[in-house]
């Protein structure tokens, strides 16, 4: 069964993927898209080329809504395509991306759900290139203070669709944390506590448990 706040989890996670058809949406709409100044635009694109440097990123996580739910786990990132998310007993839900697919995998009920990458919010981050293209992003706060880069962005089509909070430490440039909000107004952080980038990853990590691929036929 998938709850309500590794649902969530799928989101914020995938956010950082900034597939903005996924982002939650904050009701009130609050705040104003804005013009980017000079500035700002090159705020953005230097956020474009270090999501573009990133090779592997492997990180324990906390996550935490406003609901009061909590949760923990590790996050390993392996760009193009590969990416695993396992969560600390006692959820028991692991997140395996292969390639062509994502594969949500509940280990208690030895449950599993194939999805195509294409079809999540996580084929953005897998992809080769992560942009922030223009036509499809709306940008409500783009600033640098205090050691740190802030990027809220959401759907340009439908600004209810979704609102993403990006928030980078500067010196060295490394992302931190996000934020989304949802319709109900629900707040949840996903803050990375140890991130080690360019590392070497075990390529084992991302391969689909023996249960799972038995019953991927199911």
């Amino acid at each position: 069964m998938i709850t309500s706040l590794t649902r969530t989890a799928l989101a914020a996670v995938f956010a950082l993927g900034l597939c903005l058809a996924a982002f939650p949406a904050t009701a009130e709409n609050d705040g104003a898209e804005i013009t980017l100044t000079a500035k700002q635009q090159a705020l953005v694109r230097r956020v474009e080329t270090y999501l573009n440097g990133i090779t592997t990123l492997q990180s324990t996580f906390f996550q935490q809504a406003s609901t009061n739910e909590f949760a923990e786990g590790q996050i390993f990132l392996s760009r193009p395509g590969k990416m695993r998310i396992e969560y600390k007993a006692p959820n028991p839900i692991l997140i395996v991306a292969t390639g062509e697919f994502l594969s949500y995998i509940d280990k208690e009920l030895k449950n599993i759900t194939h999805i195509p990458v294409k079809d999540t919010p996580a084929a953005f981050l897998l992809n080769k290139r992560i942009g922030f293209d223009p036509k499809r992003v709306a940008f409500y706060e783009v600033a640098e203070e205090d050691g740190a880069i802030f990027l809220t962005v959401g759907e340009r089509a439908d600004p209810f669709s979704g609102r993403l909070t990006l928030i980078f430490r500067t010196n060295p440039m490394s992302l931190r944390k996000w934020t989304v909000v949802d319709a109900q107004g629900t707040i949840t952080d996903i803050v990375l506590t140890d991130p080690f980038y360019g590392g070497e990853i075990d390529t084992k990590l991302f391969t689909v448990p023996e249960f799972a691929r038995d019953r991927s036929g199911d």
